[in-house]
């Protein structure tokens, strides 16, 4: 069974990936720090056995044991930033 690593896993592109390799049979790990990605995207896998969920930064250093098969790195670089009048641009 491959195992796929999919950084930004909870955006929108991440997340359609997940279900994607989930469909195919991988295993998937999905990393995101959520801060444009949402759990909302991702909670419907939460309970597929061949799904992890990670909550890190990928600027962190992270470990993965074992082999990976396939890296996808999503991960946005961007930060949540505010509009001129103090307010979130969701």
């Amino acid at each position: 069974m491959k195992r796929v690593l999919i950084t930004g896993g909870a955006g929108f592109l991440g997340s359609h990936l997940c279900d994607n390799f989930l469909a195919k049979g991988c295993r998937v790990i999905a990393v995101d720090n959520l801060i444009t990605g949402s759990l909302d995207n991702i909670a419907h896998l939460m309970k597929n056995p061949r799904f992890e969920f990670i909550k890190m930064d990928v600027t962190n250093y992270l470990h993965i044991p074992g082999k990976l098969d396939l890296v996808m790195h999503f991960a946005s670089p961007r930060r949540r930033s505010t509009t001129r009048a103090g307010r979130s641009p969701r």
